[in-house]
């Protein structure tokens, strides 16, 4: 296989975190050994599994020599495990390095795609492209005749404002190691206490970077209960990634003052909704997480806002009734 590799490819990094993913693993890799650019090396890092996920990894690493196998005895949170895994390759001479969800998988062009359009400007930090999740393609919104480079604030501003949002995820992107290594050079370049470290990761890079986009369906998503985006969806986190995601880009960007003040009082409302029907897990990840609590004034005001909202509603259904 090695004999293929053209001379002037690129060495990508592929790190894979596992922990007790047997059902997933292989397919995961097996779309790693059928990429069409042959350039790589894949670390796979297996955290305390306790299924057949790390014996998987050592079938792999026999079958071919571009993948080296990794066990660490002592579980870890996962975010730890993302910091741990893309460290061991820090001193690799890789110049992109490739994140892999041992749930999710690439299709064949995925890396050779996305490694030559990096090649045509070394000012882009990432590229994405389109993502199938589960058997709906995302990760649109861009326009095919505005080309496939574009500056990385604008994203930034584009997704914040404009809901565009082209980006899914770490396994999503392919990044140059330069882009990285600049936030850190060990590569812990995760947020271990943000669940949505993925999307500050991106918002980091797209900060000082271009951002590079090809029109093609490159990577798939998996949903299954298992993964840690089922307790983002039933303690709807989505509230404090834009809470501390507005207040961030508060600076940079100081039209986003309204939103950020709308999503404050819709925090109040939902910490206090979770209070009164005693979600005490929900109630006690967001105390534990938000920054900035939210004050008792703030409650106060997100209740009057509500009530007003409500009895709206309910003026206009009356209305509705009666004019039927």
């Amino acid at each position: 296989m090695m004999q293929e590799i053209k001379i002037n490819q690129p060495l990508v990094a592929i790190a894979v975190p596992v922990y007790n993913t047997e059902k997933y693993l292989r397919e995961c890799l097996e779309h790693i050994l059928n990429q069409t650019y042959r350039n790589w090396i894949c670390y796979i890092s297996d955290c305390a599994s306790t299924d057949n996920s790390y014996q998987i990894a050592l079938e792999f690493e026999a079958k071919d020599k571009r993948f080296k196998t990794f066990r660490d005895e002592t579980k870890v949170s996962a975010f730890r495990d993302w910091n741990v895994t893309l460290s061991r390759m820090a001193d690799l001479p890789a110049k992109y390095i490739k994140y892999e969800c041992a749930d999710d998988w690439m299709f064949p062009e995925c890396i050779e795609k996305m490694v030559e359009l990096l090649e045509t400007d070394e000012n882009i930090g990432l590229v994405y492209g389109y993502r199938l999740e589960n058997k709906k393609v995302n990760c649109d919104g861009l326009d095919i005749y505005d080309g496939n480079v574009f500056d990385g604030k604008d994203i930034l501003k584009r997704n914040l404002f404009e809901d565009l949002y082209i980006k899914g995820g770490l396994s999503q992107a392919l990044y140059r190691m330069e882009a990285l290594k600049k936030i850190d050079s060990r590569l812990y370049v995760i947020n271990e206490n943000n669940i949505h470290c993925d999307i500050e990761l991106d918002d980091t890079v797209l900060m000082s970077w271009k951002v590079g986009f090809v029109y093609q369906v490159l990577t798939y998503y998996r949903i299954h209960d298992e993964q840690i985006n089922h307790f983002t969806r039933e303690a709807n986190t989505d509230l404090f990634e834009f809470e501390r995601r507005y207040f961030l880009h508060l600076s940079l960007f100081p039209e986003l003052k309204k939103s950020y003040q709308d999503i404050r009082l819709e925090y109040a409302l939902f910490l206090s909704k979770c209070k009164r029907k005693n979600e005490t897990e929900i109630l006690a990840w967001h105390n534990e997480h938000l920054e900035r609590p939210i004050t008792k004034s703030e409650l106060r005001m997100a209740k009057r806002k509500f009530r007003k909202r409500l009895l709206r509603e309910i003026r206009i259904n009356i209305v509705k009734i009666f004019t039927a």
